[in-house]
């Protein structure tokens, strides 16, 4: 035979990157990507069989296999060579006889493979990078000892499927993959599952893998929302009720309990630290603002918690705000209760009393504890267009610190939407403190304006400069901070047409972008009231 007459076999191409272990990186040996029919033929080939946990060179050689690269250093192009050349030459040979188009010859076998492991991968980091913040000397973090727990507990059932349910939920928000969604619900069920086994035995169920699978819950119920509207259009009041009520997160109960069964150990982990941390934030936050601001229970102890001062004088303050708020605006939303004028002035002076000492706090701050604000460009005098907003932006140290000020000014509102209530009953005493109504709706309007500058550095649109971060990805825990302040914010019926148009659209961004769909209940609420259909 003419050997230039010879048919050629079109040859597999070679991917650009070695999947071995590293002992048969180390020495340049090839990987075998084998076809059936002759895998047989591995034992004695000079090609790593990427075999775990150890590969038959290594096993051969009678060495310990060091291992293989981590998934996330990878690029997952799982692409099947076999079918690559022969896809190629069909997508040349075959022609449309109508109008000579290309006709691709699309195999029922697919090209890309989707392997589950390299998919959960890809949902641990994404979750971790997103929703943990390693811990400062001035800040605990949030879920920073997250990847170390998962390290030393990888066999625990409980931790894997809630960051993995919490992952899943986050991409299959962002990406509206439905496959993506079907295992968030999967390892969402698991994790409950897990938890609710942990719970018969006393010791398992405060420890820390225990509470972070908890916290782990309340992070995916954070980013997955059910379809609640969907009676809408059939029972507008019954949707509205069901928009406004928001009752208390029952697993913040349910920590704070396991947290009491453990007790304060005077030899906690990291975990334990980061844990009690986030259950306290979560109480604080919580407890000011909105339509149902929780209360915190009086017999919590906050001690030995390893937090600033600043922190810890503004929590104190916090929980001040909601004991004082709280008992006003128990009394005034029952209306067959009657207040004595003597009793609306008290709480009306106990009420003003904290927030000057909010005022006082803000004061104090040195310049290493505050913020840097920068105004935006304002519009010619003879431009028509809409005015800018917001006017400015603020620019913190990092996320957990701008959660401290978005957690003042939830309480500056606080304090002031129930001032705003209470002195319409009280016009004489204000006069002669020398406040007035109208002054305590113009600081709750500006208060609702600070708010409204964080969202740029917290959605992680600008950096720590103040410059866009254009082609970096910021992180979706700062949008997660922000929802809870654009939350109390929206709340407010003082709002200016500027404000609620800009943070409506914020919380979209919140749902879509940042893959949080949480974000999309206040939304809703606020076009329910306002009889506008979304």
């Amino acid at each position: 035979m003419d050997p230039h007459n010879r048919r050629r076999h079109p040859t597999t191409t070679r991917l650009p990157y070695s999947l071995g272990c590293h002992a048969c990186r180390r020495m340049k040996v090839k990987v075998l990507y084998p076809r059936p029919h002759y895998r047989h033929s591995l034992i004695g080939s000079r090609q790593c069989d990427e075999e775990k946990p150890q590969c038959v060179r290594c096993t051969k050689g009678g060495r310990m296999c060091p291992g293989y690269r981590d998934a996330n250093q990878v690029v997952f192009r799982s692409v099947n060579t076999e079918f690559i050349p022969e896809a190629q030459n069909s997508h040349l040979r075959k022609t449309s006889k109508s109008g000579g188009l290309l006709i691709e010859s699309i195999s029922s076998t697919p090209l890309l493979t989707q392997p589950t492991e390299r998919w959960e991968a890809k949902a641990i980091g994404h979750f971790l990078y997103n929703y943990s913040l390693a811990p400062t000397k001035d800040s605990p973090g949030y879920l920073g000892f997250l990847s170390d727990l998962l390290s030393k507990e990888p066999s625990n059932r409980q931790l894997k499927s809630g960051v993995l349910a919490a992952g899943y939920a986050s991409l299959a928000n962002i990406t509206g993959l439905s496959h993506l969604k079907r295992s968030a619900e999967k390892h969402y069920g698991e994790t409950l599952q897990s938890i609710s086994m942990a719970l018969t035995d006393p010791a398992e169920a405060s420890s820390d893998t225990s509470l972070t699978a908890i916290i782990l819950l309340q992070m995916y119920e954070v980013c997955y929302l059910r379809e609640m509207w969907q009676s809408f259009h059939n029972d507008h009041s019954q949707a509205i009720s069901d928009i406004t009520l928001v009752p208390q997160d029952p697993h913040d109960k349910g920590l704070v309990e396991l947290h009491r069964l453990r007790g304060n150990s005077p030899s906690r982990t990291a975990a334990a630290d980061g844990i009690l941390h986030i259950i306290h934030g979560r109480l604080h936050f919580n407890s000011v603002g909105g339509l149902h601001p929780s209360r915190i229970d009086a017999e919590l102890a906050f001690e030995g918690l390893n937090i600033s001062s600043s922190q810890d004088e503004l929590w104190c303050i916090m929980r001040e705000m909601s004991e004082s708020c709280g008992k006003i605006r128990a009394i005034m939303s029952d209306p067959r209760r009657n207040m004595p004028e003597s009793a609306i002035i008290q709480s009306f002076d106990r009420i003003f009393a904290a927030y000057l000492h909010l005022l006082r706090w803000e004061a104090t701050q040195s310049l290493t504890r505050s913020y840097q604000s920068y105004k935006m460009f304002s519009r010619e005098e003879n431009d028509t267009h809409q005015e800018t907003f917001p006017y400015k932006y603020h620019l913190f140290k990092h996320i957990a610190h701008g959660a401290m000020w978005i957690g003042f000014w939830c309480t500056t509102i606080y304090a002031l939407q129930t001032l705003t209530r209470t002195s319409s009953l009280l016009d004489v005493q204000l006069l002669s403190r020398g406040w007035h109504q109208w002054d305590f709706n113009k600081r709750l309007r500006d208060a609702i304006g600070e708010i409204c500058a964080c969202v740029p550095y917290m959605m992680g649109d600008v950096d720590q400069l103040g410059l866009p971060m254009v082609g970096k990805e910021g992180k979706a825990i700062g949008s997660f901070f922000l929802l809870r302040g654009l939350y109390v914010a929206i709340c407010v019926e003082e709002l200016t047409d500027l404000q609620s148009s800009y943070i409506l659209k914020t919380l979209l961004r919140i749902a879509h972008v940042r893959g949080i769909k949480l974000a999309l209940r206040p939304r809703s609420r606020w076009f329910a009231q306002h009889g506008i259909a979304t």
